[in-house]
């Protein structure tokens, strides 16, 4: 039977059920009703007449044994007319059992009566026994008829009794089979909808060989029988890619093992899925001994798996960068240094709106020619430095005596040559100080002393150290701190000056003459913020990520010097537990900006 015509017979069946217990409960108040009327109908009229009966006689006693008939009241013969006519009705009022014997006499008394009251000489004796004899058989027909309406109304009561009797269990019946059609029909729509969302999630999980039942000839046998048709498809279909997917996987595996780097790859719950020969050449391993085993059990017993996995079974926290250190490992008795680069595979599922982590590629590249290189470099720069050091001092030393009038006395020519000279030569002795700094950043043997220093003592020498260089461009130096000798932070003093006197000298590089250059001190519960503001044409914001790269400069930046001052200042600034940064808006000025420890 199809879905709709359950549904409807099922409804079709509540309402079935609800027009009975209507039928039913109308049936028995119809009948209640009735049997009150009959009450009120049959029974109190003749209580209704035997009360007329007894007032006419009461009138008559009064008419005879009581004082003068007024004018224009009843006459007695109208009283005996009002008994005869009472008793007439009563007649054709019979509904008790003995109550028309107790008419017939209640008649023949009346007709007594009557004979009585009619003669000339009336006997009142005889009246008066007379009337009691009525009077008495009145009462008995009352009494008689008052007692069948208590009875009738007691069966009243009692019929009203099993109406609301039957009708609380015409009316539970009617609910139970009610809930049980409403609980029913639900669950046999539901059932096979469960059914189909497992076998769904099943096929979701790439599990085709689901089959649905199909034991029903409605909607949902249909669907089941299209169901277990699209699954086979898909199984049929999985089969025929099998084959192609399997050849693809050769070809990746053969793709991987062609790259000279070492490459791992990881599933989310860090198993090892796939490793090329030169990772197994590294890790002195066979690949069954990888492929399918979890990795920290592999580390364990390989101390190279140990360092490839570290920073994946700790993990980085969110203000962290995810830098990964070297790692050198013995090739053939050799020592050789390698990158090390772990890329985290992630993908949005089908059918869902955020992306999931699905493994970890770990790759391992070969970095010592260029180690070697850089450390040659590194070399070949702190020596040219060291070498240009000699001949650079001797100049200075030169100028210095020349500038002596005990040697003799310069005309106004020469002594702006000299000056000329000594800037040059102070250029170039900052130039090979920087060179000379970074040389030793770069080999590692850059060293900070980090004390409790003062802001504005460090300020004061950062200032006095570019006030020749400000004055000859008249610009202006502001220190807007209200009271910057008590403000301490935990820095290495002279590479802070360094790096105060390096964001001051460009500040005044790059600003015009009469600018003022600002320099403000923004203090919290765990940190101070020194800047060095100028109002210059400051810098493009595609530049500014990477103004702290070596060598880095500005494209229109006609400026001279090494482009290393930043990058220097840098990593003093980390060195120290601080951080560096820059706000600009082009042709609006720069700040840069220092952060540094109290604590």
């Amino acid at each position: 039977m199809k879905i709709k015509n359950q549904l409807l017979l099922s409804f079709g069946f509540l309402f079935a059920v609800i027009l009975f217990l209507g039928g039913v409960g109308s049936y028995y108040i119809d009948r209640l009703a009735r049997e009150s009327m009959s009450i009120i109908r049959d029974n109190n009229q003749s209580l209704v007449y035997m009360q007329q009966i007894d007032d006419a006689l009461e009138d008559i006693q009064f008419a005879l044994f009581g004082p003068e008939q007024a004018e224009g009241k009843p006459s007695l013969e109208e009283y005996l007319a009002i008994v005869r006519s009472s008793i007439d009705l009563q007649r054709s009022n019979i509904t008790e059992r003995g109550e028309e014997k107790l008419t017939g006499d209640l008649s023949r008394e009346a007709d007594q009566l009557v004979a009585i009251l009619t003669v000339p000489e009336i006997d009142e004796l005889k009246a008066q026994v007379a009337m009691h004899r009525i009077n008495s058989l009145v009462n008995t027909i009352y009494n008689l008829n008052q007692d069948a309406v208590t009875q009738r109304i007691a069966n009243a009561n009692d019929t009203a009794n099993k109406i609301f009797l039957s009708m609380v269990i015409f009316g539970a019946c009617g609910i139970i089979v009610g809930l049980l059609v409403t609980l029913s029909v639900p669950f046999f729509i539901l059932r096979p909808i469960r059914s189909f969302n497992e076998a769904i999630g099943k096929i979701a999980r790439g599990k085709y060989d689901v089959q649905v039942e199909v034991n029903r000839k409605n909607e949902f046998g249909g669907m089941a029988r299209s169901f277990n048709f699209m699954a086979q498809k898909l199984k049929e279909y999985e089969r025929s890619n099998y084959a192609e997917l399997l050849f693809e996987k050769k070809r990746l595996d053969t793709v991987i093992n062609q790259f000279t780097e070492a490459i791992i790859g990881l599933s989310e719950h860090k198993n090892i899925i796939f490793v090329n020969d030169k990772a197994l050449t590294l890790l002195s391993l066979r690949r069954e001994q990888l492929i399918g085993k979890y990795a920290p059990d592999v580390a364990a017993v390989n101390p190279l798996m140990q360092q490839l996995i570290a920073e994946l079974m700790i993990g980085f926290e969110s203000w962290e960068e995810m830098n990964y250190p070297p790692i050198r490992v013995a090739v053939e008795r050799v020592e050789r240094l390698f990158s090390k680069d772990v890329i985290n595979v992630v993908t949005t599922p089908t059918g869902e709106k955020h992306q999931v982590l699905i493994g970890h590629v770990i790759v391992l590249t070969d970095i010592t020619e260029f180690a070697e290189k850089d450390r040659a470099k590194t070399r070949f720069i702190a020596t040219l430095s060291h070498e240009l050091k000699t001949p650079v001092t001797a100049i200075d030393l030169t100028l210095t005596l020349l500038k002596n009038k005990k040697v003799g006395s310069l005309t106004g020519g020469q002594r702006d040559l000299l000056n000329t000279i000594g800037e040059n030569n102070q250029r170039i002795q900052r130039a090979i100080n920087e060179i000379l700094e970074f040389s030793k950043i770069e080999s590692g043997g850059m060293e900070v002393a980090t004390v409790k220093a003062g802001i504005g003592k460090m300020i004061e020498q950062a200032v006095s150290g570019v006030l020749p260089l400000a004055k000859d461009k008249q610009i202006e130096i502001n220190t807007l701190i209200s009271d910057p000798d008590s403000i301490h932070v935990m820095a290495d003093p002279k590479k802070t000056v360094w790096v105060l006197n390096n964001f001051l000298t460009n500040a005044i590089r790059y600003s015009q003459s009469g600018d003022v250059i600002e320099i403000t001190a923004e203090e919290t519960q765990y940190d101070v913020t020194v800047s060095v503001k100028d109002y210059g044409k400051g810098i493009h914001p595609g530049e500014i990520d990477k103004l702290f790269e070596p060598y880095s400069r500005t494209e229109d930046d006609e400026t001279e010097g090494t482009g290393l001052g930043l990058a220097i200042s840098k990593e003093f600034i980390e060195a120290m537990g601080g951080s560096i940064g820059v706000k600009s808006a082009e042709g609006a000025g720069a700040e840069f900006w220092i952060k540094l420890r109290k604590r």
